[in-house]
């Protein structure tokens, strides 16, 4: 199973409930989906991913957005793909959100709107883009080219660089995990998100999640010591 497939599951059972609120912080009433408009979205997006993206290998892609009622929808379009949800922050440290992006390899990135002007300048300089062009509601498809070679970034306020190679990064994976225990990350479906660690201790790592590993948590929280069944919607 996977976290779109669990949505849908409790989806088909409280379809006109609400499944989301956000509160604007505008002394306004929070605003609501129910699980109807959720999955409605979802599926408009999932099916523009689709059609416009192009993907090879691991299915990665990006999304640069601030915090809203979208955001849920536009998490679960892209898992339905099926492709691993990227999360960028806009308010990143741009060389940071660039060494993620370069490290993840990510092809795809969708931009909010609202945020296309700060995505831009932010990134001009050390990113090679153009635009797909077919934009999407509240949403614009970037389509990312890099060059082969090393990533070299100043990330955060530290003034020392840092060089790491894909290749480096995953002979030092293998050098400290046994084979067995791989997963093949190419496997569609796979991944449900990726993330990077804070960098506090050296250069900050990537972090792949496959869906059986996120699942377990969540569905613990249906057992009788943790969430109750009518809760858990």
């Amino acid at each position: 199973m996977t976290l779109q497939e669990l949505v849908l599951r409790t989806a088909s059972v409280y379809m006109d409930r609400t499944a989301v609120c956000f509160d604007e912080g505008n002394n306004q009433p929070p605003v609501c989906y129910s699980y109807k408009a959720l999955l409605s979205a979802a599926s408009e997006l999932s099916h523009f991913l689709i059609a416009h993206c192009d993907f090879g290998g691991i299915r990665e892609i990006g999304l640069y957005c601030q915090p809203g009622i979208n955001l849920p929808s536009w998490i679960l379009g892209i898992l339905q793909v099926p492709a691993a949800y990227a999360p960028i922050d806009p308010d990143s440290p741009p060389s940071l959100s660039t060494y993620f992006m370069k490290k993840c390899d990510l092809k795809y990135v969708l931009v909010e709107k609202q945020q296309l002007s700060k995505f831009k300048s932010s990134h001009e300089t050390v990113l090679n883009y153009d635009t797909v062009s077919v934009e999407h509601k509240d949403l614009a498809l970037f389509r990312l080219h890099w060059e082969d070679g090393r990533v070299s970034t100043v990330l955060g306020d530290r003034a020392d660089q840092h060089k790491v190679t894909d290749r480096e990064d995953r002979v030092s994976a293998e050098s400290r995990t046994p084979e067995k225990e791989h997963m093949d990350m190419r496997h569609d479906g796979c991944l449900a998100y990726v993330l990077h660690t804070s960098g506090t201790t050296g250069t900050p790592k990537i972090v792949r999640v496959p869906h059986a590993c996120i699942l377990p948590n969540i569905q613990h929280f249906r057992k009788p010591d943790g969430i109750y069944e009518e809760q858990f919607h």
